[in-house]
């Protein structure tokens, strides 16, 4: 587990890079997906954080990489809550999507789980505690994934995570027009600090950039 920055953690990666907010106070711990293993999540005891505090999990999209450990997660913590895009939250409340989520690609048998809330348009805000987490609807790889954009603390930086901003263009799944889109407005954010779902962590402002340019055609 790697501090990103004041409260903010990468817990580590199983399926996607799992990314952890320390809230303080009544809202918890905010989870930014939940991978493929709950057993990576329960390790956040390592560094002196409950994984009982886990209040939230803002889930960026529908693949099975970042949402298989969602329902385990649910029925160790049964206080947390999950929010995604309305336009993949049937696949992540119902079963029978194996395909768009590559559940079935995956070998894995999905158990749905329930959001507490869809988010909806082009941007959401998610306050929890001293943070307003900034859902943006950054279509392209999914129908609906987002990122989330984070002022820290000290209003010093903005963090952006952009978990599969890197794609890839899936047929009958994806949209590569919304998806070069969706850069060019994460592009325009001048985002401090890049924490993607499969490649790492990149900053300064400028390694964000670079990073994001890379994908724009």
């Amino acid at each position: 587990m790697k501090e990103v920055y004041k409260d903010i953690f990468h817990v580590g990666d199983s399926g996607c890079s799992v990314f952890l907010v320390n809230t303080h106070g009544d809202n918890g711990l905010v989870l930014i997906d939940c991978g493929m293993s709950l057993n990576l999540i329960k390790k956040i005891s390592k560094v002196g954080l409950n994984p009982m505090e886990i209040k939230h999990c803002i889930i960026t999209h529908f693949h099975i990489d970042h949402i298989a450990a969602c329902s385990d997660l649910k029925d160790f913590n049964k206080k947390v809550k999950f929010y995604a895009h309305e336009l993949d939250a049937n696949a992540i409340e119902e079963k029978g999507h194996d395909r768009e989520t590559a559940a079935g690609w995956y070998g894995v048998n999905y158990k749905p789980v329930k959001l507490e809330k869809r988010l909806k348009g082009d941007s959401e805000i998610l306050k929890f505690g001293k943070y307003n987490f900034q859902c943006l609807h950054t279509p392209g790889h999914t129908p609906g994934s987002i990122s989330i954009l984070l002022e820290t603390e000290d209003n010093k930086k903005k963090i952006l995570f952009g978990q599969d901003l890197h794609g890839p263009i899936i047929p009958g799944v994806s949209n590569f027009e919304d998806y070069q889109n969706s850069l060019r407005k994460l592009l325009d954010l001048n985002a401090d600090i890049l924490c993607e779902g499969h490649f790492g962590i990149y900053q300064p402002a400028s390694e964000v950039q670079r990073y994001i340019k890379q994908y724009i055609e």
